[in-house]
């Protein structure tokens, strides 16, 4: 049997970058416009960049055996979400982040296992990154990637894209997230910025 998932809806292309005191002065004075300069063009480069679909209620999500629907309970997908746990910045010096990228790009992304002998939704793991604090909205979830009986899927399509806008470049002081992890704050929420 061949089985797939399809997700219909916005993409994400975002990065999280160490940034100087200075660049984060050139970030606040220039906006978007900050996606001009030279040296910013790397926002899409480095380890620090997640690309994925933002699972929201503007999300479709469709799974199928052999082109039939499945049922499946799309609340699995954000049920476990890995948090960012990039203890290097808040055990360094950097004082800022800054998040650079897109978030609505709308597509489609579909996964496909061929060969899959019976269902059992329970096989599904969902690598979903989820961004709360960092893009400072409540359930920012996105899905990057989906195994099925510890498989990665045979084939990946990703189509019918229509364009982006790039969102405003959003600094995280780093001195607030030690001094929230250093009061007793949560430390998880703490690492989910740093």
């Amino acid at each position: 049997m061949v089985l797939s998932v399809t997700v219909h809806g916005r993409s994400c292309d975002l990065a999280l970058h160490p940034v100087s005191e200075k660049t984060a002065e050139m970030v606040r004075r220039l906006g978007t416009d900050v996606y001009r300069e030279k040296p910013l063009r790397w926002w899409r480069k480095g380890n620090t960049a997640t690309w994925g679909m933002k699972i929201d209620d503007e999300c479709n999500v469709r799974v199928e055996l052999d082109g039939r629907p499945v049922a499946f309970d799309t609340a699995r997908i954000v049920a476990d979400p890995l948090r960012l746990r990039r203890r290097m910045y808040l055990d360094s010096k950097v004082r800022y982040l800054c998040v650079l990228g897109y978030d609505n790009e709308i597509c489609k992304f579909q996964w496909t296992w061929d060969n899959v002998t019976g269902f059992d939704p329970d096989k599904f793991e969902f690598m979903v990154h989820k961004w709360d604090r960092i893009m400072g909205e409540q359930d920012y979830y996105i899905l990057d990637e989906i195994r099925y009986g510890g498989e990665f899927a045979d084939r990946h399509d990703w189509c019918e894209t229509s364009g982006f806008t790039l969102v405003p470049p959003r600094l995280i002081d780093l001195d607030e997230v030690r001094a929230l992890y250093a009061g007793g704050g949560d430390p998880v929420e703490a690492d989910t910025v740093a």
